[in-house]
C-alpha cells in the first residue's frame, strides 16, 4: 500500500503513460498479427485494472482528493461533449506557463483550465474547480 494520496497519483500517472504508450503499439501492429493484438490487449486490460485498484486505495487514504479527480474526469467529458456539439473554432488551455482565463465586461477574471470559442463567438470554459461555465460573446470584454 503507498503511503499517501501524491504517492498513488504519481503511480496513477505513470500506469497511463505506460498505457498510453501501450495503445500506441497496438495500433501499429498489423491486423494479422492476432498473437500480438491479444498480448497488447491483455497488457493494457493489466494497465486498467492497476489503475482502478489504486483509485480504490486513494478513496480510502484520500476521499476528497479523489472526489476532487472525479469532478475533474466528469468535467472533462462533459467539455468533451460539448465540443463534439458546437465544433469549437478556437482552444486554449492552460499549459504551466500561460494563463487560461476570461475576462468579463463586468471586471471580473476567471481562471480556468481550458476555454474554448464557438463560431458564434461565445465562450465555454472548464473552470479550476472542474465547473463548466458558458459566457455569451457580448459578455466577454
Amino acid at each position: 500500500m503507498l503511503n499517501n494520496a501524491q504517492d498513488i497519483l504519481k503511480k496513477i500517472n505513470y500506469i497511463e503513460v505506460d498505457m498510453d504508450i501501450q495503445k500506441q503499439i497496438l495500433f501499429s501492429i498489423p491486423s494479422a498479427d492476432k498473437a500480438e493484438i491479444e498480448k497488447t490487449m491483455n497488457v493494457i486490460a493489466g494497465k486498467k485494472e492497476e489503475i482502478n485498484k489504486l483509485r480504490q486505495e486513494l478513496q480510502t487514504v484520500a476521499p476528497e482528493e479523489y472526489e476532487r479527480i472525479l469532478t475533474f474526469e466528469k468535467a472533462s467529458l462533459e467539455f468533451r461533449a460539448l465540443a463534439a456539439e458546437k465544433q469549437f473554432k478556437e482552444i486554449s488551455s492552460f499549459d504551466g506557463t500561460t494563463a487560461c482565463e476570461i475576462s468579463l465586461k463586468t471586471g471580473k477574471v476567471t481562471n480556468c483550465l481550458v476555454k474554448a470559442m464557438d463560431a458564434t463567438g461565445d465562450w465555454t470554459i472548464m473552470t479550476l474547480d472542474g465547473e463548466i461555465k458558458t459566457f455569451a460573446a457580448d459578455e466577454i470584454a
